[in-house]
């Protein structure tokens, strides 16, 4: 059956969730999203995850095996991110670094970690003292020897760094060094920066890293699990935790969306979409800082552009006014390491953007014309004129543009046949 056969009976039968999903497909066509978290997946992985693949999973009682599937995703991953092993079995970046954390630390143990990172995972058995070190107020960098000091001072089981607020690069060479003088584990979780590490456009962590963790979603446009790459030396103690800790039962087609997104992002079409992720972030800051705003951090390496709020303004306040207005924003604090010392921002990413095909020269516009809000008394006019701005820019833009996906002539017949239907059935 069709898509359109199938969407017509299921409005039919069951009108209340057709409606459900009409909506957020509206939602998303008449939005921009500037949120990191925000991205679409790729129609070949959703394409994947919806099939017959679905109907099977792998059996706890064969859990230690590998299957085909879970082998060519693995190793797909590992590949990419030049990565000793791999683990795809866990189905969120929660859950992935549950598991890390089961498998190297024991409860009482201590964790250095940037702003905390990862401490919202803790629940439950899951309790360490949590350390955390963060940049410097007026520098805004890390100041490494201050970081080694607290390490040689707690003596942690393990480092972790999340860079999700900072859009900076950093040496890893040196957390690799502070590590290894305190007898530590290194785990750096690459957030949304994977899709650029693995395609080479700013420094990968993962060589100096003991244990490194992603999600296939955001940057890498596939399905939500979370992804763990390790040192050989800590294969087996993971490998064990993830079975051990109940992740076994692996449905097939999220195996084989996973194993397309990492092929896909070996292909020239996502390079060049991570250089657009690049570019728009940059033309971002221009057009924030024409407009007046004081950006921090500046200028962005990565897909993050975080604008500092002016004071006494609400930050959720201005951020629901934005989604009324079709500008999807995220309202947060940026922490340094004086506790007393944070800032109001907007946490803005490129990586939506970029998947709908969003020139440089319009998001340099969009953010001029976010700018122009933040600095306006923020009434219903204000947000008329950003309404009114984001409804012409989207209007004919699709949620996955066509030029991120691989050539199709360079497929043979039955391939090519495959993607068009994807391309049709998700509406690029």
């Amino acid at each position: 059956m069709n898509s359109e056969k199938l969407l017509a009976k299921l409005k039919v039968f069951d009108p209340e969730l057709c409606g459900e999903l009409q909506g957020i497909l509206s939602h998303q066509r008449k939005t921009l999203s500037l949120i990191p978290t925000t991205n679409a997946a790729s129609p070949f992985a959703a394409y994947l995850k919806g099939s017959t693949l679905g109907d099977e999973i792998i059996d706890h009682h064969d859990a230690e095996e590998y299957s085909s599937l879970e082998r060519i995703a693995a190793g797909r991953a590992a590949k990419l991110f030049g990565a000793d092993h791999a683990i795809v079995r866990t189905g969120s970046l929660a859950i992935a670094s549950r598991v890390v954390m089961l498998g190297l630390l024991e409860k009482g143990d201590t964790v250095l970690s940037f702003n905390l990172r990862k401490s919202e995972y803790c629940t439950g058995e899951l309790q360490y003292n949590f350390v955390k070190f963060s940049l410097e107020p007026d520098t805004m960098a890390l100041d490494f020897a201050k970081v080694r000091a607290l390490a040689e001072q707690h003596k942690p089981r393990v480092i972790i760094y999340s860079p999700v607020n900072y859009p900076k690069n950093i040496d890893y060479s040196k957390l690799r060094q502070i590590a290894d003088a305190v007898g530590a584990y290194l785990w750096i979780d690459l957030g949304q920066n994977s899709g650029l590490i693995a395609t080479g456009k700013i420094p990968s962590p993962v060589p100096y890293a003991d244990v490194a963790t992603f999600a296939g979603s955001d940057a890498l446009h596939g399905p939500q699990n979370g992804i763990i790459l390790c040192k050989e030396k800590l294969a087996e103690r993971l490998d064990s935790t993830v079975v051990e800790t109940g992740h076994s039962s692996l449905k097939k087609n999220v195996l084989a969306s996973l194993g397309i997104i990492f092929k896909e992002a070996e292909c020239e079409e996502y390079q060049a979409y991570a250089q657009q992720v690049l570019d728009n972030a940059r033309a971002l800051e221009e057009g924030l800082l024409e407009a007046g705003c004081k950006l921090l951090c500046s200028p962005t390496q990565n897909h993050l552009v975080l604008v500092e709020l002016s004071s006494g303004m609400d930050g959720a306040e201005a951020a629901a006014k934005l989604d009324d207005a079709g500008l999807l924003v995220k309202a947060e604090r940026l922490l340094t390491a004086d506790d007393s010392i944070s800032y109001p921002i907007l946490r803005l990413s490129s990586l939506d953007s970029a998947t709908r095909y969003v020139s440089a020269e319009e998001m340099k516009e969009v953010g001029r014309v976010l700018g122009q809000f933040l600095k306006s008394p923020q009434d219903e006019v204000a947000v008329k004129t950003v309404s009114k701005f984001i409804k012409k820019l989207v209007e004919d833009l699709p949620l996955f543009a066509e030029d991120w996906l691989p050539e199709l002539e360079a497929m043979d017949e039955g391939d090519a046949e495959i993607a068009m239907r994807a391309m049709i059935h998700w509406n690029i």
